[in-house]
């Protein structure tokens, strides 16, 4: 009796692996710790888990990464202080949650709960920019095309208005006045810009910079309103991260500054209410007395600390504060896109009112 063999399949070979690439990615990240919390869950050992996770992952700098902290964690270093050592990839407070859970020897369920912070995390940004990106592409190219009509167009009529021999009406010699502009000082303007980009890179990158880009922003109607929500969101899911795991209060704030340290306000606002907190005082008093935070999450956070449920409470605020920004996001990005088609089609017709204006005008003189 034969024994059956399988085809030889050529090309047409199944996708058991995946195209590797270089990068790492929020997915890749995401992946991984779905990957170690469902191995470690089901009694894989740490390091085993680390190894599959390694082998498994798209990113090859990832797989680098797991690779070395196998081996820590091997040498008999705990798995949050190995994932500190490569800050880059894995956030502050991801570690501060991985230590509590190794500390109360509860690592699978803090694990599990991570991984949900960071799926939620992950969707959260992605819907933000889908939102974003149909303005943005908008604005683009309205400059693009307004550009486009200034420097190719409108001068292929400037010597035909040179033939009439008449005085041009003002918003057509005012067109053709920046036409000629753009054209002879291209270079000079696009030299500006980038000068004018790095320097201000490298202002806002100081800390006065940062903290008045951080002021202005925060100030502006609708940017202002998102930026609150989503330091609002942040907030309270970080904490309630954090607690859910055992970490103590105090520790969690001073984690929490880490997570705020991109945003100058938030950093300043945490800070006084780690100093606050450390000094005996109630977090709801702490937060109300920054100025930072919205009424909503300082009620809540003073419910749950009276109440002795301050993670759940705001593990709540955190899901309120999602939807709304997510909210808030799709109507400013609709706002956006409103006002720049709006602003595109007056440029336009200005420039078109400028352009027909003589012709009309030399044909009524024919007439």
């Amino acid at each position: 009796m034969k024994t059956a063999t399988l085809p030889n399949p050529g090309f047409l070979r199944p996708r058991v692996t995946a195209k590797m690439h270089p990068k790492v990615t929020s997915p890749d990240l995401l992946a991984f710790f779905q990957q170690l919390s469902t191995l470690f869950g089901a009694g894989t050992p740490i390091y085993e888990a680390l190894i599959i996770a390694a082998a498994q992952t798209q990113s090859q700098r990832l797989s680098d990464v797991i690779h070395d902290i196998a081996d820590q964690v091997a040498s008999g270093t705990s798995l949050h202080a190995a994932l500190a050592r490569h800050e880059r990839y894995f956030r502050a407070e991801w570690n501060e949650v991985i230590r509590s859970g190794e500390e109360s020897g509860q690592l699978a369920e803090v694990l599990q709960r991570l991984t949900r912070q960071i799926d939620a995390a992950a969707q959260l940004r992605s819907k933000l920019v889908s939102a974003m990106m149909y303005p943005a592409i908008i604005m683009v190219v309205a400059v693009g095309a307004v550009v486009v009509m200034l420097v190719k167009v409108v001068p292929t009529f400037a010597s035909m208005f040179e033939s009439f021999g008449k005085e041009l009406p003002g918003i057509t010699q005012a067109v053709l006045n920046l036409s000629a502009f753009m054209q002879d000082h291209v270079l000079m303007l696009l030299g500006g810009i980038t000068v004018g980009v790095i320097g201000m890179r490298r202002y806002l990158n100081t800390p006065e910079g940062a903290q008045r880009r951080d002021n202005v922003l925060i100030a502006i109607p609708g940017i202002g309103d998102v930026i609150v929500q989503v330091c609002m969101q942040k907030f309270a899911n970080n904490m309630s991260m954090l607690l859910g795991a055992g970490l103590p209060l105090l520790e969690s704030l001073h984690s929490l500054k880490g997570i705020f340290k991109g945003n100058a306000v938030y950093h300043a606002a945490m800070s006084k209410v780690a100093k606050h907190v450390e000094r005996g005082g109630q977090l709801a008093e702490a937060v109300e007395q920054t100025g930072a935070f919205t009424n909503f999450a300082s009620s809540m956070t003073r419910i749950g600390e009276e109440s002795g449920t301050l993670a759940e409470v705001l593990s709540e605020v955190e899901i309120y504060y999602r939807r709304k920004v997510e909210t808030v996001v799709e109507r400013l990005a609709s706002t956006l896109e409103t006002v720049v088609i709006l602003v595109m089609g007056v440029t336009v017709a200005v420039i078109l009112c400028a352009v027909y204006l003589p012709m009309f005008s030399m044909a009524s003189g024919v007439g």
